[in-house]
């Protein structure tokens, strides 16, 4: 078959075509799927403990601390749209990724310089016994609801999808623990953002079982 066939063929099997409705973009699942996964993330930190003492005041009154947080925010948002673009074949744009990295690498550097510029004096108090254990709680059920949302659309990376969404489920918890635990650049480094890297696998591995999963429905249909 030529180019013009091709051409052809594609236009005479989508003449017939209804327009694709609302429901196929991505801004509502996102935004649903972010929101309540922030209000999960908030609900059982404060019901396992409370907020450090003076973080509030601190996020307010501190613009290092703020912009800090702020930056950490908007990285996270960026995952999570590009987590979700992965669902609609062809919606994904190179200019977005390469944002969303900058973004989170730049927060990331604000605890690298935060080592020997600290936001705030750094201090225990206000720690968690089982911090760590606590974002891996606080992040895997956002991973894994949110990647069913994906699914139930039509992701071609499945993989590529798990490693964004497990970002930005990653970066719930490791961000509210900005207020919920000790401020120490090192140990927000270490206990807190590392712990990252892990529901990044997580996702991969959830990707890899969605994208076997998928073969199989393809076959059977």
């Amino acid at each position: 078959m030529n180019q013009r066939s091709r051409i052809d063929l594609i236009q005479s099997l989508s003449a017939d075509l209804a327009p694709s409705n609302r429901r196929n973009g991505i801004i509502l699942p996102a935004l649903l799927w972010f929101v309540l996964s922030w209000l999960y993330v908030i609900g059982l930190s404060l019901y396992l403990g409370p907020l450090r003492e003076g973080a509030i005041t601190a996020l307010l009154t501190n613009p290092q601390f703020a912009i800090e947080s702020l930056i950490g925010f908007i990285a996270g948002a960026l995952f999570c749209t590009l987590a979700f673009r992965e669902s609609i074949p062809g919606l994904q744009r190179k200019w977005l990724i390469q944002l969303s990295i900058l973004t989170a690498l730049l927060w990331v550097a604000c605890y690298a310089v935060g080592l020997s510029f600290p936001a705030i004096d750094p201090s225990r108090a206000g720690k968690r016994a089982h911090c760590v254990l606590e974002a891996y709680l606080y992040s895997i059920p956002p991973l894994f609801t949110g990647y069913l949302l994906i699914y139930r659309r039509f992701p071609l990376n499945s993989i590529r999808a798990g490693i964004f969404l497990g970002i930005s489920a990653g970066m719930l918890p490791a961000l509210f623990m900005q207020v919920s635990c000790m401020y120490d650049p090192r140990h927000i480094l270490t206990h807190h953002l590392g712990p990252i890297s892990i529901v990044i696998i997580a996702g991969v591995l959830i990707g890899l079982i969605f994208k076997k999963q998928k073969r199989i429905e393809n076959r059977i249909t």
